[in-house]
């Protein structure tokens, strides 16, 4: 008998506690949703101060610009004083500075909390320039006018000759046609540079299968094609170096056989008429430009009064 009163009590006991159970549940679940909808009330507050009472900016700076006045960059932006920091459209300010600017290669917008812009410029550098006759236009290593109607060429700047386009635009890029070209003058740049190579200031393109250097009146530098860059140019060097041909020298030096380096002496060097080159070009397909270097050098054998220094 007390066994089943026990149960009995238990059973009532459970069935007490059920609805107990429950109650605590729903309470538990709802206490859930308030929480939720709590955090959610909290996130949409602060996006809203965020973006429309603080972070509001109260200063604009330039970093980087050394070809254009701070106040026209700001301007051009489109950047307001008292808009929303995080509410730029950072790419389309961006784009709109470099289409804008030639010498603006890159920009990245960085937010200096509480309330500053930095518009942080990257400038490109002009490697090279095109005799356009009224004056030079300057190009950047990715084959973009930087600036056009120079009057007077920047110290130790190369001249290039070879490329297409008569009258680029300034902020413009060489046509397709001359991408090629563009390379080839990243390449003799980037060995000249590795090399400590000088002696040249003129680049002609005109042939890409015989790539020529000028120095002054003095070298006429036959390079060929541009395979194996750096290495010509040391060889070169090492001529120049063994044999003083700075002093009293004056002739083609020529590096387009494999190894090999021969000079021809001659009593003046004939440079091209870069001035000239770009109509010449249009009118011509062939490029001939009328110099009186030996066109055929790449091919046969150089004269015998020559010096030739073989690989090491």
């Amino acid at each position: 008998m007390s066994q089943e009163k026990n149960k009995r009590r238990k059973t009532r006991r459970a069935a007490g506690q059920a609805p107990e159970r429950q109650k605590r549940r729903r309470r538990k679940g709802n206490n859930i949703l308030w929480y939720l909808l709590i955090l959610v009330f909290m996130v949409t507050t602060t996006i809203i101060l965020t973006t429309t009472v603080f972070f509001k900016i109260k200063n604009i700076t330039v970093t980087g610009n050394e070809h254009y006045d701070n106040r026209s960059l700001i301007l051009s932006s489109g950047i307001l004083l008292e808009e929303n920091m995080f509410r730029l459209k950072d790419e389309q300010i961006k784009e709109k500075l470099v289409e804008e600017y030639s010498y603006i290669s890159k920009v990245k917008i960085r937010r200096k909390l509480p309330d500053t812009i930095v518009l942080e410029i990257t400038e490109a550098t002009p490697i090279g320039a095109i005799d356009a006759g009224a004056g030079y236009t300057l190009i950047s290593e990715e084959g973009r006018v930087l600036e056009c109607n120079t009057p007077v060429l920047p110290e130790e700047m190369p001249i290039v000759m070879g490329f297409s386009e008569e009258t680029p635009e300034q902020g413009s890029y060489l046509s397709e046609m001359d991408s090629d070209n563009v390379k080839r003058m990243q390449m003799v740049m980037k060995a000249a540079e590795k090399t400590g190579f000088s002696y040249f200031n003129i680049i002609d393109l005109s042939d890409p299968y015989d790539l020529k250097l000028y120095y002054q009146e003095v070298f006429e530098i036959i390079l060929g094609t541009d395979s194996n860059l750096e290495y010509k140019m040391e060889l070169i060097l090492k001529v120049i170096e063994t044999q003083n041909l700075l002093t009293g020298f004056r002739g083609t030096i020529d590096a387009s056989y494999e190894g090999e380096v021969w000079t021809r002496p001659s009593g003046s060097v004939a440079i091209p008429d870069y001035s000239s080159q770009l109509s010449n070009d249009a009118a011509d397909p062939a490029g001939d430009d009328g110099s009186t270097s030996d066109s055929g050098s790449a091919t046969s054998q150089p004269e015998d009064n020559g010096f030739s220094v073989g690989a090491a």
